[in-house]
């Protein structure tokens, strides 16, 4: 028997709902009722922490040799957008970031990482042991959280018919297998940053960003301040980030659609060869990244946004794209020239 969500659950508790819903124990009404429920009370750090776990106990494995780092967003925003965290994560890798990047297609249109891979023709649907063969050769693997995580397809009826958010939509970017030792975490609104955080805190993650960037992006904002909520050693420092700022740009000027234009916007961004600001966006948001990969202190990142720059216009990140292309395309079978 499900528990009432209308209370505060335990860890014991969560993890015996989610056991519940993703065994297929309970219909599908019932299920959808408690997601709803539970989503308008409004899920806690705590239980999003008791999420991940559960979670995490039936995720497949990954056996990669070494620390991760991971950057995502937990959507949400409901504006067109650029796939900025999926560019950043070649571009960290170009410079010597291990990046096990963790997330799915969009759920609404074709405009998520996964969709965007698929459109740049990289297959991501491998074995546990190819995705770490990737990781140690290329520096970067993509896991699909559909394939990660097949348990919670059992629940895929219930939380349509819940019919918004639920609580797999907070835990799903934290339950990267992988177990990520650093992360940054794009978030639309600020009660949302503040569980999230607080679920990082608890997961004992050792350095965790999260971000809320203007008007509403889960990621870091070129068109308005970005509240950043920074991890540091259990402590959370809340400040406001308002670097390489446009004044009078809207997000609405910036670039961005489907896969397909997103694909297009890729190859200029990832060859040196972006719009101005969209070229600026992504850097910033890679500089934050890599500021929380290195742990520095206040996120100084002057000097970083250069390093990011270098990256992208010697060829680094190209490279990149195209060896971690060639090596998942030759994985997954499919015959190259």
């Amino acid at each position: 028997m499900l528990p009432d969500p209308s209370l505060p659950l335990s860890d014991h508790d969560t993890a015996r709902a989610l056991d519940l819903l993703m065994s297929g124990s309970v219909t599908t009404e019932a299920g959808a009722a408690f997601l709803a429920q539970w989503s308008a009370r409004g899920e806690t750090g705590a239980e999003v922490a008791a999420a991940v776990r559960t979670l995490l106990d039936r995720a497949v494995a990954i056996p990669l040799q070494g620390a991760a780092f991971d950057l995502c967003g937990t959507g949400g925003s409901g504006l067109t957008r650029f796939n900025v965290s999926t560019t950043v994560a070649f571009i960290l890798a170009a410079l010597g970031v291990p990046v096990a990047k963790h997330g799915n297609r969009g759920s609404k249109r074709p405009n998520g990482s996964f969709d965007l891979l698929e459109a740049l023709g990289i297959p991501f649907q491998l074995s546990p042991t190819h995705h770490a063969e990737l990781f140690a050769s290329t520096g970067i693997c993509f896991l699909f959280a559909r394939q990660m995580h097949p348990a919670v397809a059992a629940v895929a009826p219930m939380r349509k018919m819940a019919g918004g958010r639920t609580i797999f939509n907070l835990a799903g970017p934290l339950a990267n297998p992988c177990r990520p030792v650093r992360q940054v975490v794009g978030v639309a609104n600020d009660h949302t940053a503040q569980v999230i955080t607080e679920a990082l805190r608890r997961l004992q993650v050792s350095r965790a960003v999260v971000v809320r960037g203007h008007p509403g992006l889960d990621e870091v904002s070129i068109t308005g301040p970005t509240h950043v909520w920074d991890l540091q050693g259990g402590h959370i420092h809340h400040r406001i980030f308002d670097r390489l700022h446009h004044s009078g740009l809207t997000h609405e000027d910036l670039p961005g659609g489907d896969a397909t234009e997103n694909a297009q916007l890729f190859e200029s961004v990832i060859r040196g060869q972006a719009p101005g600001p969209l070229e600026d966006m992504v850097v910033l948001n890679a500089a934050v990244a890599l500021g929380c990969w290195r742990d520095l202190p206040r996120l100084d990142i002057d000097d970083l946004t250069a390093e990011v720059r270098e990256a992208l216009g010697d060829g680094r990140a190209e490279r990149i794209v195209h060896r971690h292309r060639l090596a998942a395309r030759r994985m997954a079978g499919i015959v190259t020239g």
